[in-house]
């Protein structure tokens, strides 16, 4: 996407929009936003879409502009997440932020919000990575000026942020390796494999990415000791944005931030401590027990539905 014009985009993303068609609707299947899409990539979708079907159909994609009806605080509400899952996760272990140090990997919505959050809570955040590379700081990075930075420009990367403040850009998987106490892996899937996890040093890891662990590497952090918060619970504050920004556009009344946000923290911090509680309850990582959870509230829905 870096590399087509904003006409490009566009038409690729309508054209798109009108062969996904058959299978989208807010009864069915709702897109959101990812990896290399934005607010104005599901703003084309809406308006597609509401031409196909000859009426206005805002709740056919989450993540929208805030003018075409979408939610305050969707933007950063992954990230948000993230923060909220290792604060209840280092409250368990009887830590705070400001007790910790980090590392982020992927300085993007996810990655970039998350380290802003548990920088402005007092968490000392000494190494970070995006495409370009990593960078690695004993005394921790000011994260508002890193981002307000990168965010000035989509095509500034760490590598730009590094030769202005004459620091050293070392390997994409270095911020992986360092000596901290919380990782937050926030890039792409498959980072932390069988080749990686060995080398991983924190206590820590809260994925903010889909999928950053494999399973021969989760299966190594396991025996190393380490804590995963896994990603369908950590990162799963930008999906429960998605599921407030529906409840507002078929409602037509919306949401102030500072209740977004409310009931983020509600839902996020609630899930936690049912996932926390059935691992100790039946001695399994959080992972397995987030599993074990989703699938007991299936079957259960299914026993109460009946059987024919």
């Amino acid at each position: 996407p870096t590399k087509l014009s904003m006409r490009e985009l566009e038409t690729l993303t309508r054209k798109y929009t009108q062969a996904i068609s058959p299978v989208i609707g807010i009864d069915t299947d709702i897109p959101a936003p990812d990896v290399n899409t934005n607010p104005q990539v599901m703003g084309w979708i809406v308006d597609e879409y509401s031409k196909l079907k000859g009426h206005y159909v805002p709740a056919i994609v989450t993540g929208k502009p805030i003018e075409l009806g979408g939610s305050q605080g969707r933007g950063p509400a992954t990230g948000v997440g993230v923060r909220i899952s290792a604060r209840e996760l280092l409250k368990r272990h009887n830590l705070d932020f400001k007790d910790v140090t980090a590392a982020v990997q992927g300085m993007g919505n996810v990655g970039g919000t998350a380290a802003q959050e548990i920088y402005h809570l007092g968490c000392k955040v000494k190494a970070i990575s995006d495409v370009s590379g990593s960078l690695l700081c004993e005394d921790g990075f000011d994260m508002d000026e890193v981002i307000s930075f990168l965010r000035a420009d989509r095509l500034l990367t760490l590598k730009d942020y590094a030769e202005k403040k004459g620091l050293e850009l070392q390997g994409a998987q270095a911020v992986l390796f360092a000596d901290v106490d919380l990782l937050i892996p926030a890039a792409l899937e498959n980072q932390i494999t069988e080749e990686t996890a060995p080398q991983v040093k924190a206590k820590f890891i809260v994925e903010g990415a889909n999928g950053p662990t494999s399973n021969a590497g989760d299966a190594i952090l396991n025996k190393m000791g380490k804590v995963v918060v896994p990603d369908i619970l950590a990162n799963a504050g930008g999906v429960t944005c998605s599921y407030f920004e529906g409840v507002q556009n078929l409602q037509n009344h919306y949401w102030t931030v500072d209740k977004i946000n409310e009931e983020l923290e509600i839902i996020m911090t609630r899930a936690f401590a049912e996932v926390w509680d059935m691992a100790q309850e039946k001695n399994v990582s959080l992972r397995m027990a987030a599993n074990m959870l989703a699938l007991s509230r299936i079957v259960k829905t299914a026993k109460l539905r009946g059987v024919y």
